[in-house]
């Protein structure tokens, strides 16, 4: 049994968001969850963590209205005859398609490839009298016989077809998780879609936030701040108000001999496919959790992150990998317990979604 004393004030700074003046709330049920060595690490490196959100934006991916008329295929794209400018833009005086990832699943790599990536989106930031006599007229029109711009979605836009011109950030985490922990590296600025957030964040400290992001300290974080999906407790679904509140080393409380070894660590991590947590942490027992289990790779990249900066001990690093473990398996667990009665009050078949979560297919998931 656990009591922890917390006066209205503690409570209203910690839901207090300073940007809008308002509250906004806090996830008072770590309290209940969270193990202790997540409040440990709160009080011993208090001074060196900050919320998400205090060096970095994060941002919804594309939420477009009509996925089946922004998103294109070569084979849509050479069939309609769209000009090029409409998926394409210029990067460094050279064409460059409009890559955009749909799903999580695209990828199994931390680095997101854009030969792996299906589709293209549309980007048209003209009116309908601009774009008298082209091909990608016929489209829109197209479009509106289907009534795409009634949706209202697109409807609430100046012109429906255009989605804006935005910069993608570098830094992407998928909205929803089963038993891997997603943080993409988006060197090429690759468009990302709903189903995954951006973090947009000072170019000096990318590589410390996307490194702090794939550590294993996020990996409980997210534990504890996510988010059941679909009635039940079987994949982890993150907000963005929730990933807002991920914990992050400070930037002014890193060296620079630290951030050279993080660079040096992480260009290995980065070519590394994205792993399944137990087989990451080398056993999906909290009992039999040992720091010699840990892939290489990640153990090299957490030990300068838990141990170097944030300056926990190899014990309370183990801690750390045991309470991962064992949220995930009770989450996963109990997951499985719904899917053998079946379906859950709401019709949703939870062990059918874990497992089409983890089914490599380009096909675009949840």
């Amino acid at each position: 049994m656990r009591i922890f004393p917390k006066s209205q004030k503690e409570l209203w700074d910690e839901g207090f968001d300073k940007e809008t003046n308002t509250y906004i709330g806090a996830k008072w049920g770590k309290y209940i969850r969270a193990p202790q060595i997540f409040f440990k690490i709160l009080a011993k490196c208090k001074d060196k963590l900050v919320p998400l959100k205090e060096v970095a934006n994060v941002r919804r991916g594309f939420t477009t209205g009509a996925n089946e008329f922004f998103y294109l295929t070569e084979a849509v794209i050479k069939h309609w005859k769209i000009e090029k400018e409409f998926w394409m833009h210029k990067e460094n005086d050279k064409w460059m398609p409009n890559y955009v990832i749909t799903s999580p699943q695209e990828s199994k790599f931390v680095t997101v490839n854009p030969e792996d990536l299906k589709y293209r989106v549309l980007m048209i930031h003209k009116d309908k009298k601009a774009l008298k006599g082209t091909n990608m007229l016929k489209y829109i029109e197209w479009g509106e016989r289907k009534k795409f711009n009634t949706r209202s979605t697109c409807d609430n836009r100046g012109f429906w077809y255009d989605l804006n011109d935005r910069e993608p950030g570098t830094i992407l985490i998928a909205m929803i998780q089963a038993y891997r922990h997603i943080v993409f590296c988006n060197p090429k600025r690759l468009y990302p879609d709903h189903n995954l957030f951006e973090i947009i964040t000072d170019k000096k400290d990318s590589v410390l936030i996307m490194a702090f992001l794939s550590s294993a300290i996020t990996m409980l974080t997210k534990e504890i701040y996510g988010r059941s999906y679909g009635g039940g407790s079987g994949p982890l679904k993150t907000e963005g108000i929730d990933i807002a509140r991920f914990l992050v080393a400070k930037p002014s409380c890193v060296t620079a001999k630290q951030k050279e070894n993080i660079l040096e660590k992480f260009r290995g991590f980065s070519k590394q496919p994205l792993g399944n947590t137990f087989v990451e942490i080398g056993t999906d027992s909290p009992d039999e959790v040992s720091l010699d289990k840990v892939t290489l790779i990640r153990r090299e990249l957490d030990k300068i992150i838990m141990g170097d900066i944030l300056g926990l001990t190899d014990e309370e690093q183990l801690d750390v990998y045991k309470a991962v473990v064992d949220m995930v398996k009770s989450r996963i667990d109990k997951a499985k317990s719904f899917g053998k009665k079946g379906k859950t009050k709401d019709g949703v078949d939870i062990q059918r979604v874990l497992e089409e979560l983890d089914t490599e297919t380009d096909k675009e998931k949840i």
